[in-house]
């Protein structure tokens, strides 16, 4: 429950306590009035967590369901309650609960830092040096929050070595490894096991959505490409589904209620899943978009909706190529991008590839998770934001 010290002044007083039967209510100075059920406070008293990991000791069923507060009361900065079993006292900073008062109105609102873009993007990419982002906390700091908000940019004269992307992706945090290995080589290459290890177009599409939980963040760096084509595409998924919720919300309500099957195999592997396209959350909130066409198994829905699901997955096909939300970029060696890959589609265009000596095209990837950059993302913020 408790966290590193608060910056900024806490200028709310309690004013007024009232207990009930099941929970408390609080009435604040700014007019403001909050409930909190007795369980929920019983959960969350600080004498129920280690005082190093912070990490909750207390078990929930060693109290009843119907524990009770026989007495409370609040000075200017605490809240003191004594409880109906085991004489237990809690104390609560009134900060803390004003700070996590779930009432109607405390509802947080939506502080998403996510800006969706189509084409104009090619003049507003955020793009940072190498040297810059591997020797500066501050250069780091500034570029990840860039990331997050439009879920992709550029790290420029990156050494055109192996090492060169597990470099920048180890700046950040911990590499998150798939069948394709902890590192992959996006070239063209005899016998190949996916459409990207070849010459080919790929179309627009999100890495891995036959994964229980596809890859955060993707990185290509680019090694060599002197080839004919072979640019580089992106869209900003974001960007499509707010389309597609404006223009056609039945499409965009089933395919954020009817789960699909997804699927990569080889002779090695078959890995498999059960999602829907597109994944929001209790309010809406665009949490992942899983697109890649390649990659969806067979269709099973139920025979009264096939063809209604069919229509809202090609709506949404063709707004993801409509040319208003995609970009092409040729990238030069030294160049690695960094995307949101549930987020932001990529592609190529095809190429002319080479012999081995001339129209050669080579980018080398890894991935992050999520759920690591935004960590790296918190932590920092701590001595910059």
């Amino acid at each position: 429950m408790s966290s590193l010290a608060q910056k900024g002044q806490f200028d709310v007083s309690a004013k007024e306590l009232n207990l009930s039967d099941r929970s408390l209510e609080i009435r604040w100075s700014d007019g403001k009035v909050a409930t909190f059920h007795y369980l929920w406070l019983r959960d969350n008293c600080t004498s129920g967590f280690h005082p190093s990991t912070q990490e909750r000791l207390f078990n929930l069923t060693t109290v009843s369901p119907d524990i009770y507060a026989t007495e409370g009361n609040f000075d200017q900065t605490t809240l003191s309650i004594s409880w109906s079993e085991e004489a237990h006292k809690s104390t609560y900073q009134l900060q803390w609960l004003y700070e996590n008062a779930y009432s109607p109105n405390f509802k947080k609102p939506n502080t998403s830092v996510i800006v969706p873009w189509g084409t104009e993007i090619l003049n507003d990419m955020y793009e940072v040096e190498y040297n810059d982002l591997m020797q500066d906390d501050l250069a780091l700091f500034n570029w990840l929050k860039a990331v997050q908000k439009s879920g992709i940019s550029y790290v420029r004269n990156v050494p055109c070595t192996d090492e060169g992307v597990t470099d920048v992706a180890n700046r950040i945090s911990f590499l998150r490894q798939t069948n394709f290995g902890t590192v992959f080589d996006v070239q063209s290459k005899p016998n190949p096991i996916n459409n990207a290890y070849t010459s080919e177009a790929l179309p627009l599409h999100i890495d891995l959505i036959n994964q229980e939980t596809p890859p955060g963040y993707q990185f290509l760096h680019c090694l060599m490409n002197d080839s004919l084509g072979g640019e580089s595409t992106y869209a900003d998924g974001f960007k499509i589904i707010d389309e597609l919720r404006k223009t056609d919300p039945k499409a965009f309500h089933l395919l954020t209620t009817v789960t699909v099957p997804m699927r990569f195999h080889d002779f090695e592997t078959d890995i498999r899943t059960r999602k829907t396209i597109i994944n929001v959350d209790e309010n809406d909130q665009l949490i992942e978009l899983r697109y890649s066409p390649h990659l969806v198994d067979t269709f099973d829905m139920d025979e009264k909706i096939m063809d209604r699901f069919y229509l809202a997955f090609r709506k949404l096909m063709v707004l993801i190529n409509d040319p208003r939300f995609v970009v092409s970029v040729k990238m030069t060696p030294g160049d690695l991008c960094i995307f949101d890959n549930r987020r932001v589609m990529h592609g190529r265009n095809s190429y002319e590839a080479g012999d081995g000596y001339s129209g050669v095209r080579h980018l080398r990837g890894c991935y992050v998770d999520r759920s690591d950059f935004e960590s790296r993302l918190r932590v920092l913020a701590r001595t910059y934001s």
